[in-house]
């Protein structure tokens, strides 16, 4: 199949750009997929603030335990679409200027608990560089491998479905502390790989200390007007649910056991999902569409992706399904027969 170049994934990237089939790239210019709408995306941000704020009010007014776990769940559930936000927000998919986006970026990050300039590095890397273990390596690494097989510590062996129960439950706390630590060294002149690329390491330097200036301030704030419990109740207890469990749990789909150094489009996959999932994460399903067209505005990629369903076989039908299929597959005698002289 005849190929072109993608589109680059941000607007201030050096980074490579990767081959996609040239049908596809040119049915994504014809139809301006990376079009912005302001009132669109304002109406979805205010929206997002509404939502959250309701189910705080929710757990204020029912004042007891009870309430406060139906408002956890909600708000857990609203970080969901927190994080599209912040995701949406680092492709600068939002609004035509830079400089919206970048704010929006830092404080939708921040809510989530990531450090978000970092993050932004980090996943346009990520992008360049799909599933590649080369030279110029995805910084992702290949976390649904390590996820995914048995694990020793010591005497201490975890067999691969206790491995998975724990990576879910410490993935998103775990990504998130390295991108804090990544922050820092590269505010201190000593960059990770990811934020090699100059116009990278110049957007962390401009935005790095605004994460850590919104924590700082919140939590200040808190104390000093004797509303640290609700901090506690309303931001870092649902920011924690929502990193020990879900920000993993519907990550691990995008490129499982997709093969290495393969082009981008075989190595990356889609979920169909159900209409309020896809309104709370923006069609995040659809990741082998943002992969292919990643400035494309949100409501594009289900376009986008019926385009795209005959070019790779990572596409499930669902999240459930996904992990009974990789539940089956973590057996101790399926994993031997699948290892080389099992």
């Amino acid at each position: 199949m005849p190929t072109e170049l993608a589109d680059s994934i941000a607007d201030d990237s050096t980074l490579p750009l990767f081959a996609v089939p040239a049908e596809i790239r040119q049915w994504g210019a014809r139809l301006r997929l990376a079009d912005r709408n302001a009132v669109r995306a304002t109406m979805m941000l205010i929206e997002t603030v509404v939502l959250y704020v309701a189910l705080i009010v929710v757990g204020e007014t029912i004042d007891r335990w009870w309430g406060w776990v139906i408002a956890w769940i909600g708000l857990m559930i609203c970080m969901m679409r927190v994080d599209a936000v912040h995701h949406e927000a680092v492709h600068r998919s939002l609004y035509v200027h830079r400089l919206p986006n970048d704010i929006i970026g830092c404080l939708a990050g921040a809510i989530e608990g990531f450090h978000g300039p970092t993050y932004r590095c980090f996943h346009l890397t990520h992008h360049a560089l799909t599933r590649r273990d080369d030279a110029l390596a995805d910084p992702e690494g290949f976390y649904d491998e390590v996820l995914t097989r048995p694990h020793s510590i010591g005497r201490l062996r975890v067999g691969a479905r206790g491995v998975l129960i724990v990576g879910m439950l410490i993935g998103g706390v775990s990504f998130a502390l390295q991108l804090v630590a990544s922050a820092v060294s590269t505010l201190l002149g000593r960059p990770p790989k990811f934020v090699g690329g100059a116009s990278l390491e110049r957007h962390v330097r401009r935005w790095g200390f605004l994460p850590f200036a919104i924590w700082t301030f919140a939590i200040a704030a808190a104390i000093v007007t004797g509303h640290l419990d609700h901090l506690l109740r309303w931001w870092l207890v649902p920011m924690a649910l929502f990193l020990c469990g879900p920000y993993t749990f519907f990550a691990l789909p995008e490129h499982y056991a997709a093969p290495h150094n393969d082009p981008m489009v075989t190595s990356t996959g889609s979920v169909r999902s159900n209409p309020f999932y896809r309104w709370l994460t923006l069609d995040g399903n659809f990741h082998l569409a943002h992969h292919v067209f990643p400035n494309a505005s949100w409501w594009r990629l289900n376009d986008a992706d019926a385009q795209l369903r005959r070019v790779t076989n990572l596409r499930y039908t669902g999240y459930i399904a996904f992990y009974r299929s990789v539940w089956r597959d973590l057996t101790p005698k399926t994993l031997m027969a699948k290892t080389p002289g099992g």
